[in-house]
């Protein structure tokens, strides 16, 4: 049986977590990612994590035809190396690049969680959640949401995302009046329809669109991940090592070594030379030696 969090320790967390939340304009705290153990404290229930208006929680299993395969044993180590092999494509000022989906705090709390949520769920449960991540902006950091219902299916990770790197914002630029959220609420995806969010993941080994089996088409937000790829490349990317020799390295190999055969006979000319210098300033000695005679 788990831990049940004290209530000095539940304001803690909460008070840390919600900070991304409550920042003015402007004014961000870094990522202060907290421990595994602390963040494991009275999970058991529905609700996972909660600060401000992010949490994780169990839900009913989305209406679908996708059975879920749950519950199901994945170590937060390993959610965390499969939530940070996603990123996302952005357009900057000048350029368009890939940045990481979740800073690192996020990656704490979300494997963490999502990693005992699956642990725990029926079936017909969905893990949801909403995270507020603090991320590199076009000229200061921003903070940024993204949404998801989590399962396992088909022997694959879903993700279904409702919103991908939104900005977030507390009041509305253009009235300026506080967001209520009750009416604007941060929703994760549905199986039913496609959220299409402003952001798209971009993929990587292991991970692909859902094809939808009505339309035919991908949906843009919705992410189906083969675990054990994404976990066995990211070992080959830490260690270096495919256990495959490309064509190009063995080329770079084998210019290498004649390279190297070079250098020993370069060497070996140079000896002789250097040879052949040393007895001809012998002999200048000597003929310097008699002219002072």
């Amino acid at each position: 049986m788990r831990k049940i969090v004290k209530l000095g320790s539940t304001i803690a967390i909460s008070m840390v977590l919600a900070g991304g939340l409550t920042a003015c304009g402007g004014m961000f705290t870094p990522d202060e990612p907290l421990t595994e153990s602390e963040l494991l404290q009275g999970q058991e229930g529905r609700i996972l994590w909660e600060a401000g208006l992010q949490y994780v929680k169990l839900v009913g299993r989305d209406s679908g035809s996708l059975a879920n395969e749950h519950p199901e044993s994945l170590t937060s180590e390993q959610m965390r190396t499969v939530l940070r092999s996603l990123n996302v494509i952005e357009s900057g000022l000048f350029k368009v690049e890939e940045v990481p989906l979740f800073s690192s705090s996020e990656l704490v709390i979300l494997s963490t969680a999502i990693a005992n949520g699956l642990t725990q769920a029926s079936p017909n449960d969905d893990v949801n959640f909403v995270s507020v991540g603090t991320h590199k902006g076009g000229l200061a950091k921003e903070r940024k949401t993204t949404t998801g219902r989590v399962f396992i299916s088909g022997g694959r990770l879903n993700i279904i995302f409702g919103l991908v790197h939104e900005l977030y914002r507390d009041k509305d630029i253009a009235t300026g009046q506080e967001i209520d959220r009750r009416v604007n609420p941060l929703l994760p995806g549905k199986r039913s329809f496609d959220s299409e969010p402003d952001s798209r993941v971009s993929l990587d080994k292991g991970q692909s669109f859902y094809l939808d089996p009505e339309t035919g088409k991908e949906r843009s937000d919705w992410v189906v991940i083969d675990i054990a790829t994404v976990l066995q490349a990211a070992k080959e990317r830490q260690t270096g090592d495919s256990g495959l020799v490309s064509p190009e390295l063995l080329e770079d190999v084998a210019r290498s070594k004649q390279d190297a055969s070079n250098l020993r006979h370069d060497v070996g000319n140079m000896k002789e030379i250097i040879f052949e210098m040393s007895e001809e300033i012998e002999t200048l000695k000597k003929e310097l030696e008699l002219l002072k005679k």
